[in-house]
């Protein structure tokens, strides 16, 4: 992949920034309490890289994470995927605030998978919306898929996927920080777009 100018990839954070800061709005009104989200940085990444950031991801889930996909359309009619991707004790705290549940199970109950299909659809949506001009892209209006994967099925992530957008995501609740990344598919006819696109300042 070619690199990118710093400049696009700042312009791109802070695109995203101002996109998850309505995605936040909306899950303020789901768990009735202030939710705050925000983007550390944006990078284009290969297989090999996406790879290595989930797995440093990895580290804060025993071993699993909690991976929300939905398709996309690139302009020209391509498929493309669209992930979030949180560790699993993370996830289950999210949505176990999103239903007001105390935490009775290790394992994602079918109410809690529909809830955090949910909540990845709002993200995905915030993110890809954000950039759907520049990029072309347009989300289907198909139910996410929910998953628990581990590294040793590469987390479940397409083997088709190859170049991604991934965004480095922190969504903060009232005593609780999670970490978490927004991978949206770069495929062969989508470009980077200039930076004059995009204001820099967040």
């Amino acid at each position: 992949m070619t690199p990118a100018h710093p400049a696009r990839l700042g312009a791109l954070a802070g695109s995203m920034t101002r996109s998850v800061r309505g995605a936040a709005m909306t899950f303020s009104q789901i768990v009735s309490e202030r939710v705050g989200m925000s983007v550390s940085h944006v990078a284009l990444a290969d297989r090999e890289s996406l790879q290595r950031s989930l797995c440093a991801l990895d580290e804060f889930s025993g071993g699993r994470l909690c991976v929300v996909a939905q398709r996309m359309r690139t302009a020209d009619g391509q498929a493309a995927e669209a992930l979030l991707a949180l560790p699993e004790e993370g996830a289950l705290l999210i949505v176990r605030r999103m239903l007001g549940l105390a935490d009775v199970s290790d394992e994602l109950t079918e109410l809690e998978q529909d809830a955090l299909a949910e909540a990845g659809s709002i993200v995905i949506d915030a993110c890809s919306g954000g950039l759907a001009g520049a990029f072309g892209w347009k989300v289907e209006a198909t139910q996410p898929r929910v998953a628990l994967s581990s590294r040793d099925c590469a987390f479940g992530v397409d083997e088709s996927l190859q170049n991604a957008l991934v965004t480095h995501l922190h969504i903060h609740l009232s005593g609780l920080r999670v970490e978490g990344r927004v991978v949206l598919e770069m495929v062969a006819d989508t470009a980077l777009p200039a930076a004059s696109h995009y204001p820099l300042s967040a």
